[in-house]
Order: C-alpha cells, then sequence, then structure tokens
C-alpha cells in the first residue's frame, strides 16, 4: 500500500513538473530611466475626489485639497476650473460664503476648525489667478490679481517672477512706462552675471525700443518650470523640432516658500507637546472627579470638557504643507522662428543626468500652451508651464 501511494505521489510531482516546464518565465519589465511626458489627469481625478470627501466630513484642511486641485487643474491646462477652484479657496479663506447655503455654515472660519491660509499661500492663489486670466487672453483681470498679490506683502515685489509678469502684463495694456519700473526692479533683485539680469535687460531694451516707435512684431514663448520636489529640481532645456536648443533655464530663480521654517516647526512642536500634556491633566483629573459626581460618565465628561478647553485633537493638527505649492520656479521669455509650432522641455536633475522630456504643441486640437494676444504690443505670447512631480511622470 505504501508503495502505491509512493508511486502516485511521484506520478502528480511529473505531472506538475510537466505543466510548469510549459509555462514561459515571466520577465521582468523595468521602467524606463526617464519619462516621455507629463501627465496630470490622474492627479486632477484625485483631488477632485478629496476635494468631496473633505468637504463631506468637514475637514479643516478642505481649503488646501482646493488649492491642490487648482494647481493640478492648472498644470492640465483647464484654466476655468482652475480658477473656480483657486477663487473658492480665496473665498473660504476670506470668511466669505452663500448666505442661503447651510450646508457652508461650518466653513465660518474658526481657528480650531478651518485652515487659514499663510500669507505665502494667499499670495499663490493671486498668482495663480493672475495667470490663469493672461494665458485666456485676459491682461485686465490678470493685473487685479497680481495687484491684489502685491497688497497682502509689499516683500511680493521682491520676487522676480512677480515682477517679470507684471511688467508682460503691462507692456499688453500699453503701459510701457510701468513695465519699464518693473523690469529695471527685476534687474536690481539679481546678480548682475545671473540669468535673470540678462533677461530683465533684454526686456528693458525691447521696451525702450517700443517706447520711441520702433515696432516689431513676432510669436513670443514663455516656459514656467516649477519643481515640486528637491528630486525634480535641475536645469531645463527648450528645443525646436529642428534639433536646436533655444534656451536653457537654470535649476533655481525664485521661490515662493510656504512650507514650516525650522523657527516654526520647533515652536509648532513645542505648543503641540504643551497641549498634550494639558489634555492629558485636563482628561485624567476631570475625570476622577466627574465620575465620583455623575457614575459611568465621568471620563466621557472630562473628554468633552478638554475639547472644548483646547479644541478637538484632530481639529489641532496642523497641516499647514499645501502639497504641491511648488519648491522654485525657472522661466524665461524668448522670440520663436516663424512657423514653430512645438516645442519639447527637457529635464535634468541637479547631476546633470537626463530626468525626461515633453512635447508641447502651441496651436492644433489639443495646444499644452496658454495663449495672450498682441493687445498692445506686437508680440503673440504662448505660455507653458510644466510642474514636475514623480506622479506627473509618464513612461
Amino acid at each position: 500500500m505504501r508503495r502505491f501511494w509512493a508511486a502516485l505521489l511521484l506520478l502528480v510531482l511529473v505531472l506538475i513538473a510537466g505543466c510548469l516546464s510549459g509555462v514561459p518565465a515571466v520577465r521582468r519589465t523595468e521602467k524606463p530611466s526617464y519619462f516621455s511626458n507629463l501627465i496630470y489627469q490622474g492627479a486632477v481625478e484625485k483631488y477632485r475626489r478629496i476635494v468631496e470627501e473633505k468637504f463631506k466630513a468637514r475637514d479643516r484642511s478642505y481649503i488646501l485639497s482646493l488649492l491642490s486641485y487648482g494647481i493640478c487643474l492648472y498644470y492640465d491646462l483647464n484654466l476655468n476650473e482652475a480658477r473656480r477652484a483657486f477663487f473658492a479657496a480665496y473665498k473660504v479663506d476670506a470668511g466669505e460664503r452663500p448666505e442661503a447655503a447651510k450646508i457652508y455654515d461650518w466653513l465660518v472660519v474658526d481657528s480650531r476648525t478651518v485652515y487659514k491660509l499663510r500669507k505665502r499661500e494667499r499670495e499663490l492663489v493671486h498668482f495663480y489667478l493672475g495667470l490663469c486670466y493672461l494665458m485666456q487672453d485676459n491682461p485686465d483681470e490678470a493685473l487685479v490679481e497680481f495687484k491684489k498679490l502685491r497688497q497682502f506683502d509689499q516683500d511680493a515685489s521682491q520676487l522676480p517672477i512677480v515682477n517679470f509678469y507684471l511688467g508682460l502684463i503691462y507692456e499688453k495694456l500699453g503701459k510701457f512706462d510701468d513695465a519699464l519700473i518693473e523690469y529695471r526692479a527685476l534687474a536690481a533683485l539679481a546678480d548682475s552675471n545671473s540669468e535673470i539680469a540678462a533677461l530683465a535687460r533684454k526686456l528693458i531694451k525691447e521696451v525702450e525700443a517700443r517706447a520711441v516707435g520702433n515696432d516689431s512684431s513676432g510669436i513670443e514663448l514663455i516656459v514656467q518650470v516649477e519643481h515640486q520636489s528637491v528630486n525634480a529640481i535641475g536645469q531645463t532645456r527648450v528645443v525646436l523640432d529642428s534639433g536646436a536648443t533655444v534656451a536653457v533655464l537654470p535649476a533655481v530663480m525664485d521661490s515662493f516658500p510656504v512650507r514650516l521654517s525650522s523657527a516654526e516647526a520647533i515652536r509648532k512642536t513645542s505648543q503641540e507637546a504643551g497641549a498634550a500634556a494639558a489634555r492629558f491633566l485636563l482628561r485624567v483629573l476631570g475625570g476622577l472627579l466627574l465620575d465620583k459626581a455623575v457614575p459611568g460618565k465621568g471620563k466621557e465628561l472630562a473628554d468633552d470638557i478638554a475639547d472644548i478647553t483646547l479644541g478637538k485633537e484632530e481639529e489641532n493638527r496642523d497641516q499647514r504643507a499645501w502639497a504641491y505649492a511648488p519648491l522654485n520656479f525657472s522661466f524665461t521669455r524668448l522670440q520663436l522662428p516663424a512657423g514653430v509650432s512645438r516645442v519639447r522641455l527637457i529635464f535634468y536633475n541637479r547631476a546633470g543626468e537626463l530626468t525626461g522630456y515633453c512635447d508641447y504643441p502651441l496651436t492644433g486640437e489639443k495646444p499644452r500652451a496658454g495663449y495672450c494676444g498682441p493687445h498692445q504690443r506686437g508680440f503673440s505670447t504662448f505660455i507653458i508651464t510644466a510642474g514636475l512631480a514623480e506622479e506627473f511622470y509618464g513612461y
């Protein structure tokens, strides 16, 4: 009998081995070493869901999800929806809501329930609103948003990218003296040998020529690269279909720092530790005392008192880092040869290694650039913004 079972087992093993030998080995496919497209639709859908979920849950960081949703829409060139998202965040931060809509009652701003934007975050809201208008051929509304940005903080005039765009907007509106003020301020902010200074001198020369009647026309391109992570920081080459490189953007030119500084992080940690200790004492002592007065309910009542006194723990968790607030910007403005309908941006890391590339049609059925017409200036302007983060990379 034992021999029978041994023979049967051997037969089964032989059959299994035969089946396995017929199955081809599955080879592991390695991810390419660089990306060949920047894809934002997945992030747009993710943050659309998050916005809805956080609103339903009355999550105090709802406003930050609006900002992330807005910037993903902006990168995806869905500019109307991007403006709606940024405008909604602006209204929530300002404490404004439809008075008749009771579902918005929880958004009445309270430091313990609804997150308040920091100064730089407010500036970024108006910055992106202004860019949306500019890329939709509306320099008048773009100017309104950039002026609001400066009203929030006079130091905003120390941000080169703000001077850069305000100068362009003033040119479009025929306000050449104001444009010169912005470009001269741009030059003053930078070292004389820097890319910003060279760009500012070029722009000043063009505006001065325009002011004395030396008119010119054509097509120009603005490229703005936003690095969302340290790994994404590096140079960017702007290349035409012919293979000619027409510009090289440096790794860093300007930034809107919105994350916690080291001093703020230390202070926040100390505050949280103190609040945790106070909450613990209130709950323990309150529970002991109240349980004598109301048997079986002391702990629950003590928790309620701690929440009323210090705010609920989940509401006090500070989530100040806006997920997609750029670490820094690189930007340039250049004239394009006639007939150019597409450019390629090639991205590198700090070590000079290729990170990836993305093609940008300027015209056609699916352009990947915003557009602002000549208005009072001779040049039509295409505007490309590339947001770099690992989750956007398409392989």
